[in-house]
């Protein structure tokens, strides 16, 4: 096993994160990709959980694909 130490500063926050974190109530995200939008389902639980927020998200199936709205 090899061990590489890592600066921690130099990790730069995700894109889905920076765009989870700007949405507003009201505002969503659509995907087409199930993939894509469960990634983005469990990403938006984390975010919640691991600072605390008070905000909710909901994920509904939509014709063509998925939507996560942010509802609080």
């Amino acid at each position: 096993m090899f061990l590489e130490r890592i600066d921690l500063s130099t990790i730069k926050i995700t894109k889905d994160i920076e765009i989870l974190e700007s949405l507003r109530i009201g505002d969503s995200i659509f995907c087409e990709d199930l993939k894509k939008a469960h990634s983005l389902r469990s990403l938006s639980y984390y975010l919640v959980r691991s600072r605390n927020l008070k905000w909710k998200f909901t994920f509904r199936k939509i014709d063509y694909g998925w939507r996560i709205i942010r509802v609080e």
